[in-house]
């Protein structure tokens, strides 16, 4: 028991540190365009190779089987969605930024996630682009992957129904 209490902190530690450079704002201590990409990582020794891609940019469709609510630097939410090939870890972005789209996500929804693919090697991992549940839509970064949450105005509005 006191191996898999180990093995489930470092899991969560390591999901941590992957995640905050999924949530850098551009021009927040980056390289290369936007600060999502290029030379001198994503600042603060987080960059890690993860940042989204555009090339890798793929759609999956599976069954939400973990929501997670991380705390601390890189706060915010990730799912574990089953799909018919494999279990894959998506980096949607910030609880706030989500609660103003009005799309609840539970275990067990059907979902459809448009992202960029990161290598890693020890799970699947995807930095979500667009959610879709049922007909709702939630736009989450543009095209090259910028987050909308860092640019979004009183009147942007992400959802479309």
């Amino acid at each position: 028991m006191k191996k898999f209490n180990c093995i489930l902190v470092l899991s969560g530690i390591l999901v941590l540190l992957l995640a905050a450079g999924a949530w850098s704002q551009p021009g927040m201590g980056g390289g290369g365009k936007g600060g999502m990409g290029g030379g001198g990582g994503m600042g603060m020794g987080m960059g890690m190779g993860m940042h989204y891609d555009p090339k890798t940019v793929e759609t999956i469709q599976g069954e939400v089987t973990q929501v997670q609510q991380m705390q601390g630097m890189a706060a915010g939410v990730h799912l574990q969605v089953k799909t018919a090939k494999e279990t894959v870890m998506v980096v949607l972005g910030p609880a706030s930024y989500l609660e103003q789209q009005k799309m609840k996500i539970a275990v067990g929804d059907q979902v459809e996630i448009k992202g960029s693919r990161v290598q890693h090697p020890q799970m699947a991992l995807l930095i979500a682009g667009e959610l879709k549940k049922g007909d709702q839509v939630v736009k989450l970064r543009d095209d090259q992957g910028q987050p909308l949450w860092s640019r979004q105005g009183p009147k942007r509005k992400a959802v479309r129904d």
